[in-house]
């Protein structure tokens, strides 16, 4: 998907996993708002990617990407703060994400939502993943 405007510069790359549903729908929802400010939204599989950003395919797979137009690479909860700053009505989130102790919540946030997007989807792959545990366990056991 590429919704970058040819008015605006491209201050960077977003890379999102196109095989996760949150992720798609995600960068449907957003990408235009974030393209305007100059951020092209592009899935993960896009050949090449890991070389753009000098990551691996497990790190690629971990969080989102933001690969800056200068060549600096972020990602997770700091791309989304970056990506927030960049819209004068998101910016007060952006800078909240950033502040020295909600930067360490909503990093760990980030990542558990990342590791477990495929679960929340209802697509979760893996049979023995710790998010599908609690679907067929009960919470107390009564005699």
């Amino acid at each position: 998907m590429n919704t970058n405007q040819s008015t605006t510069p491209l201050r960077g790359e977003v890379f999102y996993d196109a095989d996760c549903a949150i992720c798609a729908r995600g960068a449907a929802r957003c990408g235009g708002l974030f393209g305007r400010h100059g951020f092209r939204w592009l899935p993960l599989q896009t050949p090449g990617t890991a070389t753009r950003t000098s990551a691996s395919e497990a790190a690629l797979r971990a969080e989102m990407k933001l690969r800056f137009a200068d060549g600096r690479v972020i990602g997770g909860a700091d791309a989304w703060a970056v990506l927030f700053r960049s819209v004068w009505w998101l910016w007060p989130l952006g800078f909240l994400i950033r502040l020295p102790g909600v930067n360490v919540l909503s990093a760990a946030a980030y990542r558990w939502i990342a590791r477990n997007r495929h679960c929340i989807s209802g697509a979760c792959e893996l049979p023995d993943h710790p998010a599908n545990h609690h679907r067929h366990t009960a919470f107390i056991e009564l005699p």
